[in-house]
């Protein structure tokens, strides 16, 4: 009796051999990385109050969008906002429809974000070494400082870093794979798409840069990556992102004008209004990074630096490392170098690092990683040690924070935090101090053991309490950074006439866009500059003697002013009227009324 066999092509037998199922400890892991992604950033997305700048920015104009039913002019107490594309504002607006309108829905769509980069990463990993290395390296990216605070707030980049890791995933599939590689690379062109549609043109840029870095390198790479330029992908790209920006350019004529100087001043580091230089200087930015990767940039800088051609491998470089390598420098290099030199414009390559890091931390000899770890710990007890003291000696810290650039709010702010508000915290920086220090001799037993996963595992788990209590603290200073408080206090006595002032530029005051009621104005504000595609047809900005002007009428009239500037509007007032009245404080600011 002969037994019949099915003849394998050559291409199932050396281009794709079939794999084994995935067992099912790959599985579990995934299952673990995603449920603790979603625990620490979809549970706690109600925590505090939207701050101003960008959150109240993106969350206040979903709301006016809502409000107004229209969905393709974001606005900002009623100012046009045509600074980055909608894609945000429009993923913030189903999130209302479905949780209403509130903190929590404001900040569910990046928290998916989070969670959906984590299992990209895993996945990413997986296909470039094995289903371990892309647990590793998902923990290590929820673990990172930056993560529990930037990831958080509600801007564009988590999305666009979820939409660069997918865009990355399905062109390392389509490399791989060539099965099915004209729908991988179609994905590789729609994720790059949603990108553009939610940042700009910086996300074709990137993923652009990093194949074609690849196909210069790698032989392979630029016959595979040829598939990518077929004119059927530039058509889903094209229908993906043109409508809006054609809408946009028909009704503001000067709109496509208006994102050419955007985009040339971020080039140059410069605004068009003022010519200032935004960002840090570059040693700054490389500090900044280190505090954002911590604690893995500790961790893994004896191996980098005493070992560094182990872990490298430069001469041996493979597609796997080199795709890292591209994906970094092309997105880290140009910010450090030119442009505004912003911490968070580097999210993106956020998930290349990590994923980067589990390769360093695996190659890594064991001697180095327990002076790592011993670093760690040493690095977390010092720095929760000190937040410790500073809490305890918060009375004779105010003041002393003048060696930072004024322009900072957020060290404004910091500078006149009341005693209780440091005491407040003191509790965390116990607990925070303490599983620093629990975790890191985990971490330490498990490398002497050559358990070195479990030794990430360690170091990744001894952040969660300190990621957690960076939450909690972030949301009780949220009266310093945040108007919420204010639009509280002002909602009810609005609600049957007055007007609400704010003495500031809209990024200071963008929360009452959130949380107030109804419309402000502003109040010694340039319009060309808060308002460069045309004010509302009500002018919102007022000088100081329209101010008086309706301080006079029998209309309630509130004035939010910061703190140093109340005299002076005291004896604006008095001297006209012989009628003020400070009704309450929030932060740094005051609220002045003509009201008793």
């Amino acid at each position: 009796m002969t037994a019949s066999a099915r003849t394998l092509s050559i291409e199932e037998t050396l281009l794709e051999p079939p794999a084994l199922p995935p067992p099912p400890t790959r599985h579990a892991l995934l299952i673990i990385l995603i449920a603790l992604a979603a625990l620490l950033h979809v549970v706690t997305i109600g925590t505090g109050d939207l701050y101003s700048e960008t959150e109240g920015q993106y969350a206040g104009a979903a709301r006016e969008m809502v409000a107004s039913h229209n969905w393709l002019l974001p606005t900002n107490n009623g100012i046009p906002r045509l600074q980055k594309p909608p894609l945000l504002y429009w993923v913030i607006i189903a999130s209302y429809k479905i949780l209403g309108v509130n903190e929590a829905a404001a900040r569910l769509p990046v928290a998916l974000a989070v969670v959906a980069t984590v299992a990209l990463i895993f996945l990413i990993g997986e296909k470039l070494s094995d289903y371990w290395r892309g647990f590793i390296a998902g923990l290590i990216y929820l673990s990172f400082c930056g993560t529990f605070l930037l990831a958080r707030i509600v801007m564009p980049e988590p999305l666009v870093t979820a939409f660069m890791t997918a865009a990355m995933f399905c062109g390392i599939c389509g490399y791989k794979r060539r099965r099915h590689r004209r729908l991988w690379f179609a994905g590789v062109w729609i994720f790059v798409a949603l990108a553009c549609l939610t940042k700009g043109v910086l996300g074709i840029v990137y993923p652009a840069a990093v194949f074609v870095l690849l196909s210069i390198f790698y032989r392979e790479a630029r016959i595979r990556f040829r598939a990518l330029l077929r004119w059927e992908y530039a058509l889903i790209f094209l229908l993906i992102v043109a409508p809006w920006h054609i809408w946009a350019q028909w009704h503001f004529p000067h709109y496509f004008r208006y994102v050419r100087s955007e985009w040339l001043g971020h080039l140059r580091g410069l605004t068009d209004e003022t010519h200032d230089f935004l960002g840090v200087p570059a040693y700054q930015f490389v500090i900044l990074h280190v505090a954002w990767w911590f604690p893995w940039s500790i961790a893994l800088l004896p191996g980098v630096i005493v070992s560094w051609r182990r872990v490298t491998r430069l001469r041996e470089i493979n597609f796997g490392d080199a795709l890292l390598f591209c994906w970094m420098g092309v997105v880290f290099i140009p910010l450090l170098f030119l442009g505004q030199r912003q911490d968070y414009y580097s999210m993106s390559m956020w998930s290349a690092f990590a994923l980067w890091a589990a390769l360093v931390w695996d190659r890594t000899p064991q001697s180095l990683r327990a002076a790592g770890a011993i670093a760690v710990g040493v690095t977390k007890a010092i720095l929760a040690g000190g937040a410790l003291f500073a809490a305890r000696t918060a009375p004779a810290l105010n003041g002393n924070w003048g060696v930072m650039d004024a322009r900072w709010t957020a060290w404004r702010a910091l500078d006149d935090m009341p005693v209780s508000a440091w005491v407040a915290l003191r509790p965390m920086l116990v607990i925070t101090a303490v599983s620093f220090v629990f975790f890191s001799i985990i971490a330490l037993y498990c490398i002497f053991k050559q358990h070195e996963k479990l030794a990430a595992i360690a170091l990744a788990a001894s952040m969660i309490p300190a990621g957690l209590s960076m939450v909690i603290g972030v949301a009780k200073t949220a009266p310093y950074f945040s108007l919420a408080d204010v639009a509280r206090y002002l909602n009810p006595r609005l609600e049957t006439g007055g007007h609400a002032m704010f003495e500031g530029p809209m990024d200071d005051s963008s929360s009452l866009i959130f949380y107030l009621n109804r419309r402000f104005f502003f109040v010694n504000q340039n319009p060309r500059k808060e308002a460069p595609m045309g004010a509302p047809a009500t002018d919102v900005f007022l000088n100081e003697e329209a101010v008086l002007d309706k301080w006079d009428q029998p209309d309630p009239v509130y004035l939010i002013v910061e703190q140093s500037r109340a005299d002076y509007w005291k004896e604006r007032v008095v001297s006209r009227f012989h009628v003020y009245h400070q009704v309450t404080t929030s932060g740094t600011y005051v609220v002045l009324s003509n009201q008793l």
